[in-house]
């Protein structure tokens, strides 16, 4: 199973930044099959990566 809660991921963007996932809920249970679909730059990659332990999520600010 996969479970995931309040994922988050923000990149600098020069002087801002800009938030790709924000608080993310998505859990997929042994067996079953999902598909990651959106337009360009909704942040599907960079899902994956974290997921797969590419990339490091970032903490909600309090």
């Amino acid at each position: 199973m996969l479970d995931c809660q309040a994922l988050t991921r923000t990149y600098s963007e020069g002087p801002q930044d800009l938030t790709v996932l924000d608080k993310l809920n998505l859990q997929v249970r042994a067996g079953e099959r999902v598909a990651i679909v959106g337009s360009s730059g909704s942040g599907k990659t960079t899902l994956l990566n974290l997921l797969g332990g590419l990339i490091a999520p970032v903490k909600a600010a309090s």
